[in-house]
């Protein structure tokens, strides 16, 4: 069994100003135990479990929610994937794991509060996950995912991409749907591209188109996102805070209209530093029902390696929107500047 984990701890500011203690993101305080057993001729079956902390104060993380209940920090593991795999036939997994589009390494920023993609991270894992991974062929490698809708009727990883962890989707007017994904990655040297679309957990329909080039100096990053319908709840329904129920109301505080983001982001290694900067912009509104809601993010970021596994971190951004309103928060987007300044260490 391979245990191996990270510990990172600093201090974040929000866009609101608040400052706070802890990790940059989730998946950076976190404990993974790993299980493989080689049956020969190829064939290899594992278990994988990752267990999410909270650093500061030594508790579960609670910033997940349970997918099947949205009790908050109930989960034991964060992460269960069993796989069987074949060097001819490729891996089936399946369970609750970072699926093929959450493991595209496309955005230097991850998915945390400072990075230029926050609304696209959100279906890079769900539960309930079935998953077929091609063996490559010529640097060609096909995948295709489903997630069952009985298992995802909250977000549990949190809210994003216009959706709150506290909304039993569900309870939406149409009702939640299962998840449905498929794509190609491409891998040849320096470059690495991924093409792929989905159905996700309330039939909205999207795509995305991706690629890096390592060039030494330098290493550089280019993705759009496409989603084709607007996400909502309901119509013009919000969220009763106290029984996370969906109520009438004006407006859809938690939505993401139909939109195309451009992302572009770069890393600089310069001796035991790496320098990252990212850039995302959208082609319209994405709050749905709200005008002047168009979006861009900026994101900047320094390392510096004191080890090999031990390293000082700083990653900022500042999001511009012309309406300013808070409600684009389900969404990562909303104004302001984000920092957060600490250290990590990886074993």
């Amino acid at each position: 069994m391979a245990i191996t984990g990270s510990v990172s701890y600093g201090q974040a500011t929000s866009t609101a100003g608040v400052n706070t203690v802890g990790g940059w993101k989730g998946d950076r305080n976190a404990l993974n135990f790993v299980i493989t057993e080689d049956m020969g001729n190829g064939k290899k079956a594992a278990v994988a479990l990752q267990t999410r902390f909270n650093a500061s104060v030594g508790g579960v993380n609670t910033g997940y929610v349970s997918s099947a209940d949205g009790t908050s920090g109930s989960t034991t593991f964060e992460q269960t994937k069993l796989s069987l795999a074949d060097t001819k036939l490729g891996e089936v997994a399946v369970g609750r794991f970072t699926n093929a589009m959450g493991v595209a390494p496309l955005h230097p920023f991850e998915d945390a509060a400072q990075t230029t993609s926050p609304h696209q991270a959100v279906n890079g894992r769900l539960s309930g996950q079935l998953q077929y991974t091609s063996p490559s062929f010529m640097g060609l490698q096909v995948w295709g995912l489903n997630a069952q809708k009985s298992a995802n009727n909250y977000m549990g990883s949190g809210s994003g991409g216009g959706n709150s962890a506290a909304v039993n989707m569900s309870t939406a007017t149409a009702g939640n749907k299962n998840f449905g994904a498929y794509g190609v990655n491409y891998t040849n040297g320096a470059w690495f591209a991924q093409a792929l679309a989905y159905n996700d957990l309330m039939g909205v329909r999207a795509t995305k188109i991706g690629a890096s080039y390592d060039a030494g100096f330098a290493k550089v990053f280019v993705n759009q996102f496409n989603q084709k319908d607007d996400l909502v709840y309901g119509t013009a329904q919000s969220i009763t805070a106290s029984t996370g129920v969906l109520a009438a109301a004006a407006a859809v505080p938690s939505s993401m209209a139909a939109h195309k983001a451009t992302e572009i982001a770069a890393t600089v290694p310069y001796g035991a530093f790496t320098f990252m900067v990212g850039r995302l912009s959208t082609d319209k509104d994405v709050q749905v029902g709200v005008a002047d809601t168009k979006v861009t993010k900026y994101a900047f970021g320094t390392t510096y390696a004191l080890s090999k596994r031990t390293q000082l971190q700083y990653f900022a951004s500042v999001t511009e929107n012309e309406k300013g309103t808070a409600a684009l928060n389900s969404a990562g987007l909303n104004n302001g500047r984000s920092q957060w300044a600490g250290v990590q260490h990886s074993f």
